[in-house]
């Protein structure tokens, strides 16, 4: 029987076993399965594998967490531990599986009509309601578009619904918390280990593009990722990080000479044009990009729905940014403007440097100082 190779970054992350056992638990065939783990862990965590550790289906690269040196690095490291499995899926390590998941997707995938087909989209989400699990299916079927590319060359994507579910539909991007496919996408489009996680998503899309790998999101939810969580976070935990040197390497490979990564640059089988002609993007027009001056005359509807009720704000910061997140307006409002869950819109008739894409909204109090900050795209205002 075809062996599916499950790749899993785990940082300091206490749902892994959860995850694996939903994973063994809900798949039609359990012996198929294979598991690639890099496992970063830490005092409270060293011991969660310890019941799989022994199992031959199991390959585990271990690294204490302040060694770790990120996500793509420790995706790499899954990489590296694939032996010849015909099919491989990519998660992140808080992921909930659906009945049957295996025979599903590889079904899911045989019916495409592509050499080199590739599964991939946001998960729906699962959360804890009173400590059980709640997995919602009433979202539709995302597909990845982008949201907005940076001066340098990192993107951040948003999910639009596809109507027809008859079968997979064509998409652009790939989704790190799932990549379903042929095994051999592991060694062909292995991970950049000195990338980190801005521009993650948009290198491999084009890598993988360049490589021959056509791109489709699932027709039906087959796993489910818990977005909200409290686990630690390897940015927060390595403040000295490798994330300024991997965006220059994205400068090199989108804008210099890709042969420069070795490896780890495009495919032969189609070009960076040819993907930026598929995908809608120019990379070399984003860096010469123009400030466009604005009037904005608008109601912003503000989205309060993270900001904590509280009697003793004493001002908020409020401010807008540009598409690289440059702050381009601050104001200050006093206790008598801070808007409320009842009454939640500004109104703003200002002159701007830059049409501006975010809000940001920053509250302090006299006794707590600032409380977190909280941004939102204006798209969704």
């Amino acid at each position: 029987m075809d062996q599916i190779f499950v790749q899993i970054a785990s940082y300091r992350d206490a749902e892994l076993p959860r995850t694996i056992r939903s994973a063994l638990s809900a798949a039609k065939y359990p012996g198929r399965i294979t598991f690639g783990i890099c496992w970063q862990y830490d005092e409270t965590s060293y011991l969660d594998l310890d019941e799989f550790v022994d199992d031959p289906r199991f390959s585990i690269t271990q690294a204490y967490y302040e060694d770790s040196r990120g996500c793509c690095w420790a995706r790499n490291q899954t990489n590296l531990l694939y032996s010849g499995e015909k099919y491989t899926l990519q998660i992140d390590a808080h992921t909930r599986f659906a009945r049957d998941w295996d025979e599903r997707f590889i079904s899911m995938l045989q019916i495409l009509d592509s050499e080199k087909p590739v599964l991939s989209t946001y998960p729906a989400p699962f959360e804890y309601v009173d400590g059980i699990e709640h997995r919602y299916s009433d979202r539709g079927m995302q597909r990845l578009s982008m949201n907005r590319m940076r001066k340098n060359l990192t993107t951040i994507f948003k999910s639009e619904i596809v109507v027809d579910r008859s079968q997979p539909a064509p998409s652009q991007f790939l989704a790190a918390g799932q990549i379903f496919t042929y095994g051999s996408f592991c060694e062909e489009v292995e991970y950049d280990p000195e990338l980190y996680y801005s521009g993650e998503e948009i290198s491999l899309s084009a890598r993988a593009y360049t490589h021959g790998y056509d791109f489709y999101c699932p027709n039906e939810d087959l796993l489910w990722h818990l977005y909200q969580h409290s686990m630690p976070v390897h940015s927060v935990d390595h403040q000295d990080n490798q994330n300024d040197a991997a965006i220059e390497r994205l400068h090199t490979l989108f804008i210099e000479d890709h042969t420069k990564l070795g490896k780890y640059g495009f495919g032969e089988v189609r070009s960076l044009m040819d993907y930026e002609k598929a995908a809608g993007l120019g990379f070399k027009e984003r860096l010469e990009r123009k400030p466009i001056k604005t009037h904005l005359k608008k109601a912003i509807n503000l989205n309060l729905s993270k900001i904590e009720e509280r009697a003793d704000y004493d001002y908020w910061i409020f401010t807008l940014h540009d598409i690289d997140d440059q702050e381009i307006y601050r104001r200050d409002l006093s206790p008598d403007e801070i808007p409320s869950h009842e009454s939640s819109t500004i109104e703003l008739d200002i002159e701007l440097v830059d049409e501006p894409f975010s809000y940001g909204i920053w509250p302090h109090t006299p006794t707590h100082g600032y409380l977190p900050r909280h941004f939102e795209d204006l798209r969704f205002c």
